[in-house]
């Protein structure tokens, strides 16, 4: 018996090489699930936002008012799911809120066939009650394989929580590219002309509900066609959830509804970093109104004409999918501050070109050049907002990432509805304004909280070396 214990010790000890092998294999197949997670999160997002982007930018053009109020139901629902997204994912798991999530979204693009306000509207608050689950999910399943991809490579989680959004975002936000390009292609063939010269519509900085411009819309069934193209993505996007998609594993702790639904809030309360980040938060969703209903209704929609809202947006869609993984990059060097103070400044440059742009009555071709300019730079700064934002909630909040992240979608969705709501009631050059306050307030509070998280981190580097003497 001695000699086989002994044996076995002497296999054991002259097969270190095979040992480590075995242990750097399993370090290799975890990072493989780690991507494998993040490539098909980002794929399902490919096919189902393609169809959601593509939509959202045309509601105020195809649907005069009817589709600014449906963008505001819809994100006025995600105010109620926000809150009640710990709760729904303690019960359902992450991957079956997807699969609702998508049901949902085919509800919203099916209303669209009868855009009428009692059938759009409500429509569009069912896939509303359906997007702060959503969000919530993908700010889990990418933190989870960020997490578990930085225990096994040492590398830090801010890093690599950083790298693995802008490569998400990076696949989000190309669906601008995919979902334009679509509509773009679709609606050229049903261009009608304009019932009255261009010339006659006020466009621009100062456009106003008194004379607001309602451009020539394409032929009823070739926005039947478009419409039914984006079903079918959204399809193809829940099925592969349900086949693809691994689901996780979800918290065995038997914690009350009550108490789940207010975890989100007594986040905000109890924490305050979360409440520095509320206008952060507010204003990603109400940067994003900038540019998709307001700058494709009043400046392209209307002295160019709704064929041209996808062309242009495509450049919107270019400049954020490169940005993403540039700035998840880019993080790891310059640091989250530089990034958002670059974003910052991008944003005031174009809020102050647009407030000042006299729009050309028949633009050549070099004037029509700079409808693709303004996009182009909010789509580079918008791609700071979305991969810096998560990654600032996932690293200020790595115990607490249910009722963060459905913070983080909570008041984004706030900022769009309010966005929406004001849309159609106030003049551009007036709309233009508040975007400019608004992110300058948002950028103090946000190097606020920054402060707050350098200094907690010294702490606690004090702390552990204290702890080692």
């Amino acid at each position: 018996m001695e000699d086989v214990i002994l044996d076995r010790i002497t296999m054991t000890t002259d097969d270190k090489e095979g040992l480590v092998d075995m242990e750097e294999e399993d370090n290799i197949k975890t990072k493989r699930e780690c991507y494998k997670i993040l490539a098909v999160i980002s794929t399902i997002w490919i096919f189902t936002f393609t169809a959601y982007s593509g939509l959202q930018n045309l509601e105020s053009s195809l649907n005069p008012g009817v589709g600014t109020y449906s963008l505001a139901a819809l994100t006025g629902g995600g105010l109620v799911s926000c809150l009640l997204a710990p709760a729904v994912l303690n019960f359902i798991g992450p991957k079956w809120a997807l699969v609702i999530s998508w049901v949902c979204l085919c509800v919203f693009i099916g209303g669209n066939y009868y855009p009428k306000n009692y059938i759009l509207i409500p429509a569009a608050a069912i896939e509303g009650l359906s997007t702060g689950i959503m969000w919530t999910a993908q700010g889990i399943y990418v933190a989870h394989a960020a997490m578990q991809f930085s225990s096994i490579s040492g590398e830090s989680f801010d890093s690599v929580l950083s790298r693995f959004f802008g490569i998400f975002c990076m696949a989000f936000q190309s669906t601008q590219i995919w979902g334009n390009l679509i509509s773009s292609a679709v609606l050229q063939h049903g261009h009608k002309p304009p019932p009255m010269p261009n010339t006659t519509l006020v466009c621009g900085a100062d456009e106003c509900p008194t004379s607001m411009s309602i451009p020539a819309l394409p032929e009823t069934t070739i926005i039947y066609i478009l419409i039914s193209i984006y079903m079918g993505l959204t399809v193809i996007g829940l099925f592969i959830t349900l086949f693809l998609l691994k689901p996780l594993k979800k918290k065995m702790d038997q914690e009350s509804i009550g108490k789940l639904l207010l975890s989100t809030v007594k986040l905000l309360a109890t924490d305050i970093n979360m409440a520095l980040l509320v206008p952060f938060s507010f204003y990603t969703g109400l940067e994003q109104v900038i540019m998709y209903a307001e700058y494709t209704k009043s400046f392209v929609a209307c002295r160019l004409g709704v064929e041209w809202v996808g062309y242009t947006m495509i450049c919107f869609g270019v400049f954020n999918t490169m940005g993403s993984p540039l700035s998840g990059t880019l993080a790891k060097y310059v640091g989250r501050g530089l990034l958002l103070l670059i974003a910052f400044l991008l944003n005031l440059g174009v809020l102050a070109g647009l407030r000042f742009w006299a729009l050309p009555e028949d633009p050549t071709f070099k004037q029509t050049i700079l409808f693709f300019v303004f996009p182009g730079i909010w789509g580079l700064a918008d791609s700071i907002w979305q991969t810096q934002s998560a990654t600032l909630v996932g690293v200020a909040f790595k115990d607490k990432q249910e009722p963060a992240f459905a913070n983080l979608r909570l008041f984004q969705a706030m900022g769009f509805t309010v966005a929406y709501l004001y849309s159609i009631h106030l003049c551009e050059f007036i709309k233009l304004y508040i975007a400019g306050a608004y992110v300058t307030l948002s950028m103090v509070l946000v190097a606020v909280v920054e402060i707050r998280l350098r200094r907690q981190a010294s702490s606690n580097d004090i702390q552990m070396k204290s702890s080692e003497y």
